[in-house]
């Protein structure tokens, strides 16, 4: 399943995250890499994936009085705790931009203390002219950016809530006309944000 939730948030929250994205300043977004030593994974940067990112992560940002209550608000509809989603990563698409066919499902999480990524809600922070779009290629569904809205959908079964269902796999279709910001939760099966203190994810 895949859930298309409209006015999720209000246009003043949307420009504000775009707002404080702009203040981080935006980079180039990486994939999971390798695992290392320590049993932690390096960061790449792929042709695959071409937006830039900045974190949600400072209490100048999840604090926001703007922010706040839309973290709460992830957590309300989804019926899981702030503290089990990643901090909102906040996304930047220009002209061209886009990210392959891929699947939020982490392996390696599955044993460690924060659980694997059991849902994705991604925010649509703005309009796009052309192009944009998520699309589900094996669900045949796509998702048309509009500000405000907001696209839920899970990474694993529902019979089995720690297994990756491979249907969800999806892509951030190519920016042909403008831009497109977005912010992603990753919300895991335990506590992420305790085990993200603990350098543990």
């Amino acid at each position: 399943w895949v859930i298309n939730l409209e006015n999720f948030i209000s246009a003043e929250e949307a420009d504000r995250l775009i707002e404080i994205g702009k203040v981080q300043g935006y980079e180039r977004s990486a994939d999971v890499g390798k695992e290392k030593p320590d049993g932690s994974h390096d960061s790449k940067v792929s042709d695959s994936r071409t937006s830039h990112n900045t974190w949600c992560q400072e209490e100048s940002c999840t604090e926001d009085p703007l922010v706040a209550p839309v973290i709460e608000r992830i957590a309300n509809v989804t019926g899981t705790h702030p503290r089990n989603s990643e901090y909102l990563q906040l996304l930047q698409y220009e002209t061209g931009q886009y990210y392959r066919q891929h699947h939020d499902y982490i392996p390696h999480h599955r044993d460690m203390p924060c659980g694997v990524r059991m849902l994705t809600l991604f925010i649509y922070l703005s309009d796009v002219e052309e192009g944009g779009g998520t699309n589900f290629p094996l669900l045949g569904v796509t998702i048309e950016p509009k500000k405000g809205n907001a696209a839920l959908w899970p990474s694993v079964l529902d019979e089995d809530p720690e297994s990756k269902d491979g249907r969800t796999d999806h892509e951030a279709l190519p920016v042909t006309k403008g831009l497109k910001y977005g912010a992603n939760a990753w919300i895991h099966s335990r506590d992420f944000k305790a085990a993200f203190a603990m350098n543990c994810h």
